[in-house]
């Protein structure tokens, strides 16, 4: 009796040795009860892991691992079960199946297999949840970037990857559901709002949140994807205060693409956030990353690329385009523009303005072509020839808190008369760039340098500008005499020459390209034109052409 108790403690010492061997985890398990199962007639061995509801498993998680099955197979009858309570939280439950035709020979030996078994189980099973937690997003439970690209990358592996349009979406407005309810009940609702998508999805498909009021999806192409696009446009969830449910709608805007074979997988969470961030930009609700957008994405990247070269390498030029006394045709003045040539060849502005703009560059081209004009100015000023030219700064531009300081310091450089440059700027109908503008203006007037705003009339209070802001010239903007026009039309448009008149505003119509639109505007009292009609923009040696012959040459 003594040696058999001798047998199976030291068969039960080298069952825990063998169940504890770090060397090979994944088989320590495997191994330690092969070692025993004989002397208990074990047959097979499983675990069940259930836990409760989660925002990343609304139906709760189940995973069935079995950790030995015996070469003679087992038998379900007089199965021996115990249960253990995990801390995800969930249940483990740990089944022993005897051999055919056997019984397990010592129950209570088989309890402390079984509990030993369950501690190395749990030791595995919160490396996993370790893991499973450092691919996870904290507040919400959704895979995070890490979890999410594992999945795709799963999907990858398994070939099915084709199956599936990739999303990235951005909520819109949240940060006003924090200031209504504060950043705790915020909270609450982004949980909420992640449960509704999630109990939305299947569950082969795969919903991330990457932080803040960023999400991603995988969602199935077809009729899944077409019901997701409807669905994060509008949620309607709710907030709590005081007790009181209170109705919350959140909405999305969102860039998709559809996945291929041979998508790279980096382009999973990249492909469809470019598209979000052009959806934005347009206001539109979705953008779809097709190969018209790809096409786009490449020539702005091409712009940025070659930009800071292109500048070092003086490949930007001024173009002049005249502007004109309707009545006697004299040069009264110039816009100047910005024109790329690479090579010989003009790339047109509208592909890299807007490009530079979104980047926040433009303001190095921008200071770049005022010193150009400069240094123009300086040499018609010597000739007798200088006529106001207007340089265009962009609204990003007031973002550089030493932009006046850069512009005088240029006009002080090349020594010109301050009378012969006009800083242009763009009306604007925020708040920022509206406060930022005023203070500019107010600098430049204290200076002596006149100021310009083109595209007057396309913002929402174009009447304010006159009454606030100190301008010496507006531009109309092409759209007043590019439509047919009713008669009410014609007496704001009237009334905004007169009232401009009066405070010793000048006013220019921009964009005029036949006599029609020419004798329209100068019919209300406007005389001073630009556009077509007499000249398109010039390269500086013809536009030398305008100045010596004080208006159109012959």
């Amino acid at each position: 009796m003594a040696a058999r108790k001798k047998d199976q403690m030291e068969m039960l010492w080298q069952f825990i040795h063998l169940l504890t061997d770090k060397s090979h985890p994944d088989q320590s398990v495997e191994q330690a009860l092969s070692f025993i199962a004989d002397s208990l007639h074990l047959g097979r061995l499983i675990g069940e892991l259930q836990t409760e509801p989660a925002v990343s498993h609304p139906k709760g998680y189940y995973e069935q691992t079995v950790f030995y099955t015996s070469e003679a197979g087992f038998t379900e009858d007089h199965p021996l079960k115990i249960s253990y309570q995990v801390k995800e939280p969930g249940t483990v439950t740990l089944t022993a199946f005897s051999r055919p035709g056997e019984r397990i020979t010592d129950e209570r030996q088989m309890i402390a297999v079984m509990e030993l078994v369950n501690l190395a189980a749990e030791s595995r099973f919160m490396v996993e949840k370790a893991d499973r937690e450092s691919m996870t997003q904290f507040l919400t439970g959704l895979p995070n970037a890490g979890g999410y690209m594992r999945e795709a990358a799963r999907k990858f592996q398994a070939g099915v990857i084709d199956r599936y349009d990739a999303y990235y979406f951005n909520l819109t407005g949240f940060g006003l559901i924090n200031k209504q309810f504060g950043q705790e009940q915020g909270d609450e609702v982004m949980i909420r709002y992640s449960t509704i998508l999630r109990n939305a999805t299947e569950e082969d498909e795969v919903l991330g949140h990457l932080g803040g009021d960023n999400y991603v999806a995988l969602i199935k192409q077809g009729e899944n994807s077409r019901k997701f696009r409807e669905l994060i446009r509008n949620v309607d969830t709710y907030a709590m205060r005081a007790n009181e449910k209170i109705p919350v709608s959140i909405g999305a805007i969102a860039g998709m693409m559809k996945v291929g074979p041979t998508t790279p997988v980096e382009q999973i969470i990249s492909g469809p956030a470019i598209a979000c961030s052009f959806a934005k930009k347009t206001t539109a609700p979705l953008i779809v990353l097709d190969d018209e957008l790809n096409e786009r994405i490449n020539r702005r990247k091409t712009v940025e690329q070659k930009f800071e070269k292109a500048l070092a390498n003086q490949e930007f030029n001024v173009f002049y385009q005249p502007k004109v006394d309707a009545f006697t045709g004299e040069l009264i003045g110039a816009e100047a523009l910005a024109r790329w040539f690479e090579n010989g060849q003009m790339i047109p502005p509208g592909d890299f303005i807007p490009v530079l703009e979104d980047s926040y560059r433009i303001t190095e081209l921008d200071l770049a072509l005022f010193r150009l004009v400069c240094r123009d100015i300086a040499e018609w000023e010597k000739e007798g020839k200088a006529v106001p030219v207007s340089v265009n700064i962009s609204r990003r531009d007031l973002l550089d808190r030493s932009l006046f300081e850069k512009l005088e310091a240029a006009i002080r450089e090349f020594g010109i008369s301050k009378g012969h440059i006009i800083v242009e700027i763009t009306e604007t109908s925020s708040d920022l760039e509206k406060n930022l503008m005023m203070k500019f203006l107010n600098q430049l007037k204290e200076s002596g340098i006149r100021t310009s705003i083109d595209d007057f009339g396309t913002g929402y209070s174009s009447l304010s500008i006159l009454r606030e802001f100190p301008v010496s010239e507006i531009k109309l903007d092409r759209s007043f005499i590019d439509k047919k026009l009713e008669k009410k039309d014609e007496i704001i448009i009237q009334s905004i020459i007169e009232m401009a008149g009066k405070l010793n505003i000048d006013i220019i119509q921009e964009g005029v390209e036949n006599e029609q639109q020419r004798d329209f505007i100068t019919g209300l009292g406007c005389t001073k034109i630009q556009g077509f009609l007499y000249s398109k923009p010039l390269p500086k040696s013809r536009y030398i052409r305008w100045l010596k012959a004080g208006g159109i040459p012959d």
